[in-house]
């Protein structure tokens, strides 16, 4: 066997407990691209604060989100790799397809090991983050290069760095939406994505065109690595598929941390402008993550829904994710064997 798909995520607790958060925060907060700063900072961080404090609280919500098979990131990531690897076969095509993960088991040396020890030499990197960044996209390519260097013999390695381009992505994400969000049933879509500081955008725009605002409306040579840029570039193809008015939807950044400055306009804040609006019946969906977890289902699903009902809002859907969406299942699929066989 030569050749074999490799879908990279940054991993899930191994259990919703303080020991499994603690185990896995080991890994997530000592990762310089997560976590811009000197080693003794990112140390004190992890150790003083993230360990004793967070992890326990975070148990908590992991708790309430768990599925019988462990966490929705693990569940969904299984069923992917089941069904990706199903197809290839049912296609006749020798590929090997496993999921490595940054932060928990399977790691991704230990993928890469397992692809080494079947002789594969041609590798299609898929990081199953949609848009690029350099806090997951860069990160996971560095541990698979990292990998490839310790192999005799190195395999050749290709990297998909846009996956929100892709055409079947964006299909799969607007039947979804047509399935689950009946005509006439809300004011407003807020497209949701993981936020980010400005500075890890600032951090790599070479070409100095950043300015968070219109820059983003078009991707270009200058700007394509701009996380920012591909969130919006992700929102306007749905819109289009779906033939959506400027108006029915906006975009908005969830998930802060620290207090650095964050690429906006902020989700928390952003729900409560619509209802000031009028707009009190709202449905978020997110397309930077491809499985629910716990920024979707608790944080969404659970804390702003808290805040935009009392501040007056009536109705609010948080749609499902990709999940294991046949066509989503069919999309990855697809992908893969365009760039591979």
């Amino acid at each position: 066997m030569t050749k074999a798909v490799l879908l990279l995520n940054l991993g899930t607790p191994a259990a919703p407990t303080t020991k499994g958060l603690r185990d896995f925060y080991k890994y997530f907060f000592a990762d310089p691209y997560v976590f811009d700063m000197n080693p003794l900072g990112r140390w004190m961080l992890r150790n003083l604060i993230i360990q004793p404090f967070r992890a326990p609280k975070t148990a908590k919500a992991y708790a309430s989100i768990w599925m019988e098979g462990g966490s929705p990131l693990k569940v969904y990531a299984d069923r992917l790799q089941q069904s990706v690897q199903a197809a290839f076969a049912a296609a006749g095509d020798d590929v090997v397809v496993l999921n490595g993960m940054a932060y928990s088991a399977p790691f991704i040396g230990e993928s890469m090991q397992a692809l080494e020890a079947q002789g594969v030499s041609d590798i299609l990197v898929l990081p199953l983050f949609p848009q690029y960044s350099t806090a997951t996209t860069a990160s996971v390519f560095h541990g698979v290069k990292q990998a490839a260097a310790r192999w005799r013999v190195a395999p050749q390695l290709r990297f998909v760095n846009d996956l929100y381009a892709e055409p079947e992505f964006i299909a799969a994400w607007a039947q979804l939406i047509r399935q689950h969000l009946q005509p006439g049933t809300v004011d407003h879509v807020i497209f949701s994505y993981h936020g980010l500081p400005e500075r890890a955008i600032t951090k790599i725009d070479t070409a100095g065109v950043c300015q968070f605002g219109n820059c983003c409306q078009r991707i270009s040579d200058q700007n394509r690595l701009c996380y920012r840029a591909q969130c919006v570039a992700t929102t306007n193809g749905v819109v289009d598929t779906l033939g959506w008015n400027s108006d029915f939807y906006s975009l908005a950044f969830q998930s802060r941390f620290g207090r650095q400055v964050w690429i906006q306009p902020y989700l928390e804040q952003h729900i409560l402008e619509q209802v000031q609006l009028g707009r009190k019946r709202i449905a978020i969906v997110t397309p930077s993550f491809v499985s629910d977890c716990l920024e979707t289902i608790h944080e969404i699903g659970i804390e702003y829904r808290h805040q935009f009902e009392q501040a007056g809002g009536e109705f609010f859907q948080l749609l499902p994710n990709l999940n294991d969406d046949a066509q989503w299942l069919a999309a990855v699929h697809q992908i893969a064997r365009k760039r591979l066989v």
